[in-house]
């Protein structure tokens, strides 16, 4: 068996009986490196001048605070990752500056293949469909919406097949199924008058037929967000269920509670959006840290966005909810078999999980990584962190 994992950004291949081989990303390392050269020859124009230069212009001044600003490059982010159409290929996107790029890596010869790379474009999910031999996106958007995109193998768009007011992530090929996928939407309200973004809807799973252009909502419950699915072999289908997040007016205790926090509450949230979407779009939050970003604080060490929530790392082992997970307990692994109506958990602090060629599921809680067989939980590694798991 072998399998990828993502922890704290970094991807490794695992191989049953063999110790785990870190993957790094050439293009990423030559861009750092010519940062730090350019970094080096230009240094004088960012140093403050010193006591004997009164009455002189600081690099900063003359340059602009950008430049006294903009420190060295944060580290490269793997973000997703899917098998390709041979052994021994992969597909993943990587985070590297202020760009996303989608990159094919052979194993066999160690070689990167850089597809595209551009700026300002989120991905929220990956999937390869073998039988096409094509590449599916979730692709963002700048008004808070996204869709999924299709690419052909070298990293050429041939199209969009989802669109509306909603976010579309996570696809997931359908084996057995050529031209058919699975992926979770949420549904996006905005203000009636200005039209930015007011709330989320909860998260459902829709099957996709490429063909006909036929969409079917398949898990669905207003309770619930479903996040992450994959399709078995035998038609089943599995998915990450979590309780859906109320509204504000929804989770506060009395009516005068409401009407007291109320403002506050709105404030926040406001703020919360518009921020995120400066970071992801401009590079830079409208809160101010005090002083010049420092590398470290593009990403925060003490939050991790998984699957469109946001983790406080601090509550791992202080929530009884979290149990020394990266999840909390509510967060779980559910089967849907064929003809049924209710679905079954088989695994709780579930944070990502993929499905072998038998459907058996290989899940994480964010450290220890984990297969289901027959009912028994065989531990295959650990790591901090861990985001996602790959199944070759």
């Amino acid at each position: 068996m072998q399998w990828l994992s993502i922890a704290g950004g970094e991807l490794q291949w695992h191989r049953a009986g063999q110790a785990p081989l870190g993957i790094e990303s050439r293009f990423a390392r030559e861009l750092i490196e010519r940062d730090a050269a350019s970094r080096r020859t230009t240094s004088w124009k960012h140093a403050e001048r010193d006591e004997s230069g009164r009455g002189m212009l600081s690099g900063a001044q003359l340059w602009g605070h950008r430049g006294a600003a903009s420190g060295a490059l944060a580290p490269p982010r793997f973000l997703y990752a899917c098998a390709g159409g041979e052994p021994g290929v992969v597909y993943y996107i990587l985070a590297v500056a202020s760009s996303v790029g989608l990159f094919r890596y052979h194993f066999d010869e160690q070689r990167e293949v850089r597809l595209f790379h551009r700026s300002d474009a989120p991905v929220l999910g990956m999937t390869y469909d073998g039988d096409a031999r094509r590449l599916i996106l979730a692709s963002a958007h700048p008004d808070g919406t996204a869709h999924l995109d299709v690419y052909d193998e070298d990293g050429n768009l041939q199209g969009s097949v989802t669109g509306g007011d909603c976010i579309d992530a996570a696809p997931s090929r359908i084996w057995g199924l050529p031209n058919a996928l699975v992926y979770q939407s949420t549904g996006v309200a905005r203000h009636p008058q200005h039209g930015h973004v007011v709330a989320l809807g909860h998260s459902v799973i829709n099957r996709l037929n490429f063909v006909t252009g036929d969409i079917d909502t398949v898990l669905e419950d207003p309770a619930y967000d479903f996040v992450a699915p994959r399709a078995g072999r035998d038609g089943s289908l599995y998915a990450i269920r979590r309780p859906a997040e109320k509204p504000a007016h929804e989770q506060a205790g009395t009516a005068l509670k409401d009407t007291v926090l109320m403002p506050f509450r709105l404030g926040k949230a406001v703020f919360g959006y518009l921020n995120f979407f400066s970071q992801i779009y401009g590079k830079e939050p409208l809160r101010s840290a005090g002083g010049p970003r420092a590398p470290e604080l593009d990403q925060d060490l003490g939050q991790l966005w998984l699957h469109g929530r946001l983790i406080e790392l601090n509550k791992i082992k202080t929530d009884a909810q979290h149990a020394g997970a990266l999840v909390p307990g509510l967060w779980e692994l559910i089967q849907l078999p064929p003809h049924q109506r209710t679905p079954r958990v088989l695994a709780s602090h579930v944070a990502g999980f993929d499905l072998r060629a038998d459907d058996t599921p290989v899940f994480t809680n964010g450290y220890d990584i984990t297969a289901l067989e027959d009912g028994r939980r065989v531990k295959l590694a650990r790591r901090e962190l861990v985001e996602s798991v790959v199944v070759l």
